[in-house]
């Protein structure tokens, strides 16, 4: 009988651990989320950069097209991945097309560059939403700075969708004078974001150590350092460290003093 009551006893406590950690575990959704939502929406600035340099005449996918140009520079650029999986040397899959609006060019003082997408799918998840890009000119230190909105993001997965949008500032590090090499490029991002998992939990971030991005870093993720904090409705907040200055997806949640590790994407 004592024996039996043991069991029992140890079972009770294993059963009550269990569901002490379910929520904990669930709530790492809104992490998981967020550093997604994040790295498409990282990855779709650099192709409509890129788009915007050289209109991607030397590759046949995505093709490119220019219409409704005028003489201030403005025009509407169509990023056409096609019908099919379009292959990347990143070994990302897309489909569909991104469509670029924009008042000058990418550089220039005051350009508005506005995002938005028909049927644009990265792998599977089609992506919808708007990305405004204004270029605000030069900050004290003489380097040029933008500021990057996205509203009414949703990331429509295989399971679930994630609404997400963010407001930020991006300051062009180094790079600059190497135009047609976006690959040497980086960037100090600040600001704050915001959106609803696919568990159906809202969550807010705020960055609260400048992230450093690096697209040297390509294909993996660019984030090379800095900090966030992400606070899931209803649960305690969650750090999350992007790491030291190493080129990967790898990324350090902290819980309650608990570390979790957690890589971007899975």
């Amino acid at each position: 009988m004592n024996k039996t009551l043991i069991i029992l006893s140890i079972a009770s406590v294993l059963l009550y651990s269990c569901k002490e950690e379910i929520p904990e575990l669930m709530t790492m959704q809104a992490g998981k989320d967020h550093l997604f939502a994040e790295k498409i929406f990282i990855d779709i600035g650099r192709t409509i950069e890129k788009g915007l340099i050289d209109n991607g005449q030397k590759q046949v996918c995505p093709s490119y097209s220019t219409t409704n140009t005028d003489t201030s520079g403005g025009g509407t650029l169509t990023i056409n991945f096609g019908n099919t999986n379009c292959p990347q040397s990143d070994g990302i899959y897309r489909r569909g097309k991104i469509i670029v609006t924009y008042t000058g060019r990418y550089r220039d003082s005051l350009s508005v560059i506005t995002t938005t997408f028909d049927n644009y799918y990265v792998n599977s998840n089609l992506i919808e939403g708007e990305k405004v890009t204004t270029n605000m000119g030069r900050n004290d230190s003489g380097n040029m700075w933008f500021a990057i909105d996205v509203n009414d993001a949703k990331i429509n997965t295989t399971n679930g969708t994630i609404n997400w949008q963010s407001s930020r500032i991006k300051e062009w590090i180094s790079g600059r004078e190497t135009y047609f090499t976006l690959d040497d490029d980086t960037y100090k991002i600040t600001g704050n974001s915001s959106g609803n998992s696919v568990n159906g939990n809202d969550f807010s971030v705020e960055i609260t150590d400048t992230l450093n991005i690096d697209l040297g870093c390509l294909p993996y993720c660019v984030i090379k350092s800095g900090e966030i904090k992400v606070l899931p409705n209803g649960y305690p907040e969650r750090i999350i460290n992007y790491g030291d200055s190493i080129c990967d997806c790898n990324v350090d949640v902290m819980i309650n003093g608990t570390n979790y590790p957690m890589v971007i994407g899975d």
